[in-house]
Order: structure tokens, then C-alpha cells, then sequence
């Protein structure tokens, strides 16, 4: 996500400089609706919701939050100039203007495209669970993709995809076809995934177990 960031800067950067100002809202818009609202907070959601507070990863993810508003509050000021003022003021109000800030210099160490081209992979492969798993829910057959468990190809690469899918379960078949069916696993009362360590519905997870108790 951090690359992307830096791709839609070098993009923000071309456009101000030749006052193409449609390209500029269009890739600003276009990152906030794809990138992150599709993407990047859907999936992410759970992190932040559920996980200790003290986590790696939802301290991780906080810090690319804080990344992204420090950048896109700076992108945003031109084109939603009294939005922008107003967000930046309450959480800084001692920082002046949104409009005296100046764009930061985003490391180019961010740009990888051996893990751009993983990710499209990726985000390509959980279009297609998505979109086998819409039939299921208007079907009845799952209530939401928190119950599906899915089979997908045996070459898709490794990452959590039940976390990237936002399903119960994945696992890996022997052809190409992507396929799902309801899981069995019971729902944990409090992050709502279904999984094997759930005994009853409404019982808690040993995540969620382990976060409460703490």
C-alpha cells in the first residue's frame, strides 16, 4: 500500500506540474475508492477492530494509516479546500493551515515491483472469489463471505488469503477453477470469523479470547 502511495505521488506531482487538473482528482479519487475503501480497509477492518491493541499488525496498519492521511490531507486540500482544513485542524490544532503544509518527499525504497506485481496477482485472484461467491448470498446459501470457505488454485501465492478474501477458509485445489462452499465452522461471538476453534455459535476464538482476557 506504502507503493501505491508513492505511485499516485509521482502521479499527483506529474499532473500539478502541467495543470492537468482532471488527472489529478481522477487518480486521487480513483486510489481512495479502489486502493483503499475496496481493498486496503476492507481487509484491514478486522486488524483494527479486534486484534490486542499492542499487536505488530494493528500497529502496523495504524502507521500506514497515518502515513495515508498525512499524505491524501495534503492531496485532498486543493480540490475539498474547506473538507481538508476541517479534518487537518481537528487533529491538529496546532499546526495551522492544511494549505501552509507542503507535500512530503515519500521514499522511493517504497516502489518494489516484484511485490506490485505479487499483489495484483492477488488482488486480480480475490476479484474472482468475490465474484464467485456473490451467486451463494443472493442465493441465501451464505449470509456474508464470513462463511464461505473457498478452494482456489494450487499456484496462487502465499499470503493469509482467507484474510485477503474476508472468508472462513482457503484452500488449495488441484485445477485452475476458483470454487466455494458454506463453511462448518462455528462463528466467534465477537470477530464473527468462523473457525475450527469455535465450539458453539457466539463462543469467543482463541484471538478474540486471548484479547478480551487481556
Amino acid at each position: 500500500m506504502l507503493g501505491q502511495l508513492k505511485r499516485l505521488d509521482t502521479t499527483i506531482r506529474a499532473a500539478i506540474d502541467s495543470y492537468d487538473f482532471n488527472e489529478y482528482t481522477r487518480a486521487l479519487t480513483d486510489f481512495c475508492n479502489e486502493d483503499l475503501s475496496a481493498f486496503f480497509f476492507d481487509i484491514r477492518k478486522d486488524r483494527l477492530y479486534c486484534d490486542d491493541p499492542a499487536g505488530i499488525e494493528r500497529r502496523a496498519y495504524r502507521t500506514v494509516l497515518d502515513v495515508l492521511f498525512q499524505a491524501l490531507v495534503r492531496y485532498a486540500a486543493p480540490v475539498l479546500v474547506f473538507t481538508a482544513e476541517e479534518v487537518w485542524t481537528t487533529r491538529f490544532p496546532d499546526r495551522g493551515s492544511v494549505h501552509l503544509q507542503e507535500l512530503h518527499e515519500l521514499p522511493k525504497e517504497w516502489l518494489d515491483d516484484a511485490l506490485a506485481e505479487r499483489f495484483a496477482t492477488l488482488r486480480a485472484l480475490r476479484g474472482q472469489v468475490l465474484e464467485a461467491i456473490e451467486p451463494l448470498r443472493r442465493e441465501k446459501v451464505l449470509g456474508s463471505g464470513l462463511e464461505a470457505e473457498v478452494t482456489v488454485p494450487a499456484d496462487a501465492p502465499e499470503a493469509d488469503l482467507a484474510e485477503l478474501f474476508i472468508t472462513a477458509k482457503v484452500i488449495r485445489g488441484q485445477g485452475d477453477a476458483v470454487t466455494v462452499t458454506r463453511t462448518s465452522d462455528h462463528k466467534c461471538g465477537r470477530c464473527w470469523r468462523h473457525l475450527p476453534d469455535v465450539a458453539e455459535d457466539g463462543d469467543l476464538c482463541g484471538r478474540c479470547e486471548s484479547v478480551v482476557g487481556a
